[in-house]
């Protein structure tokens, strides 16, 4: 079985669709092409709204979102490298199969970068292009931006091999899962201290040796460019080819570690060495004897057994330290309303899928089971608020606190997350049940989330965004004016009725389950 042969084969068996369905590929790349020009569009007006200063600094958000990507695509490459070497259907098959260790490094090693591609082209992609229509950047920017995501793609699937390899020299292979996590984690953080105590993002890209700034091209030269907010089309091309050079030269080291790992018996690793955690067993007994709900206590210890997990608090710590580049952002008027509603639902969402991928790889046992799916909805709401509420809280406390944003403005800012946490995580539980229960026959989870948030995000909050930023708005107005004219006292109270209408609508947010199945 040649490379090609090899990709083919992991294609079909991660496609979990009959044969022939090229119609429904060409949908999903249409429906996939869609979601992003109107979520460029979207960004675009929102970026209209901005005061000119804030616009005129645009580059340096960029620089912000470029920061955040790099973090998020550092964790998901780890998640993806972990899936496709323990957890892929085919892993039993590679044992005896006559396929060669380099078909199968090479071969995964791409299936990560493309991983983070898509991850790339999501989160910073539209960002850019959409501040380019804004005349914010030129449109040299936005070319370099192309090559440098396949570029850092390619750099990121080279780290989580890399990170992995280290981890299976040191623990051979027990208590793989926790050493790699651990050292993702402490890198990270560290580049956060750096971000955080320097104060000043573009200061750590421009201070670099200029040994260190040429092995690492690929990362360095792009947040150049993006400070200058400037580069010919000349300069343009020579970047496409430096930054592809730079990246393909990390990937021998990648496969030679990968390779000796994978002959020390890295695909032979049994699932009980695999999941060995050092400190998961004393939690566990602590969650057993504090809660009384084996529901929540399914859910909180699957959370915490999660690889995913890393996404959810150190993604946030690492905005942290975005907004800590530019001091006004956090204070600068409804720009806050606008980061707790994205940043709520992001967290509600990550947790949300985390917990239903559980309910995804038990799907068979839990539609037979005798269970009260009722109870299961109401503990796991309770839960998905709570938790969403104390991790977003307590990031967006450490922006707000770091920003010196005044108190009355942070009491408010609490008060509309805990509001936002509970609606959200309602809304987008309820109709994810419901859509799992409707037939009556029993639960099951199809694994389909992404149509439920794109709902919540334009019915409930977009709205929501609008709403609360009016408020914010008219609270400062009141701060520094002592007061605020009749219209607008009957214009908030007429948006608070509306927000009220909607968290009652939204407490309403249940599942009618038509059989019984205790």
């Amino acid at each position: 079985m040649n490379f090609i042969n090899y990709l083919s084969f992991k294609y079909k068996l991660n496609r979990h669709k009959p044969k022939g369905s090229l119609r429904d590929l060409f949908l999903e790349v249409f429906v996939i092409s869609f979601l992003f020009m109107v979520l460029t569009l979207i960004l675009f007006l929102i970026i209209k709204l901005f005061p000119q200063y804030i616009q005129d600094d645009m580059n340096k958000y960029i620089l912000g979102l470029y920061a955040f990507v790099c973090l998020i695509s550092l964790s998901s490459s780890i998640k993806k490298f972990y899936k496709e070497y323990f957890l892929s259907p085919e892993r039993e098959i590679l044992l005896v199969a006559p396929i060669k260790n380099s078909q199968i490094i090479l071969s995964r090693f791409f299936i990560v970068a493309i991983e983070i591609i898509t991850i790339n082209m999501m989160f910073l992609l539209p960002f850019i292009l959409a501040n380019y229509f804004a005349n914010n950047i030129p449109i040299e920017i936005f070319l370099i931006t192309i090559p440098q995501i396949v570029a850092s793609s390619i750099f990121f699937s080279v780290i989580a091999h890399i990170l992995f390899a280290l981890a299976y020299i040191i623990s051979k292979g027990r208590g793989l899962k926790t050493i790699a996590y651990s050292l993702v984690t402490f890198s990270s953080v560290g580049v956060v201290a750096i971000i955080v105590y320097l104060q000043n993002y573009s200061s750590f890209l421009l201070t670099q040796n200029k040994f260190v700034e040429n092995i690492f091209y690929l990362l360095f030269q792009y947040p150049n460019y993006l400070l200058l907010n400037k580069i010919d089309l000349l300069n343009a091309g020579l970047f496409t080819l430096f930054v592809l050079i730079n990246a393909l030269c990390f990937i021998p080291i990648a496969y030679w570690m990968t390779n000796y790992c994978y002959n020390k018996g890295l695909l032979s690793i049994s699932s009980r060495d695999l999941d060995r955690s050092f400190y998961l067993n004393k939690v566990s007994n602590v969650i057993h004897k504090c809660i009384g709900s084996h529901f929540i206590k399914k859910d909180l210890l699957y959370l915490l057994r999660s690889p995913k997990l890393f996404s959810v608090f150190v993604s946030p710590f690492l905005l942290t330290s975005v907004l800590e580049y530019k001091n006004q952002f956090a204070s600068s008027g409804s720009l806050l309303t606008v980061l707790i509603n994205i940043f709520t639902l992001v967290i509600t969402s990550v947790i949300l899928h985390i917990l239903m991928s559980d309910d995804l790889n038990h799907q068979e046992l839990l539609f037979s089971a005798p269970f009260d799916i009722e109870e299961l909805y109401n503990k796991r709401v309770n839960f998905l608020h709570l938790s969403s509420f104390i991790i977003s809280g307590t990031y967006l406390l450490t922006v707000c606190i770091l920003e010196s944003v005044r108190i009355e403005v942070i009491i408010y800012g609490m008060g509309q997350l805990l509001f936002i946490t509970y609606i959200s995580s309602r809304v987008l539980l309820s109709r994810t049940f419901k859509r799992c229960t409707k037939d009556g026959r029993g639960y099951m989870y199809d694994g389909k989330i992404i149509r439920t948030i794109v709902y919540y995000f334009f019915v409930w909050s977009v709205p929501l965004m609008i709403f609360f930023a009016t408020l914010q708005e008219s609270l400062v107005m009141l701060l520094d004016n002592g007061t605020f004219s009749t219209l607008g006292k009957f214009g908030n109270i007429a948006i608070l009725v509306v927000i009220l209408a909607m968290l009652y609508k939204g407490s309403k947010s249940n599942i009618e389950h038509k059989e019984s199945r205790s």
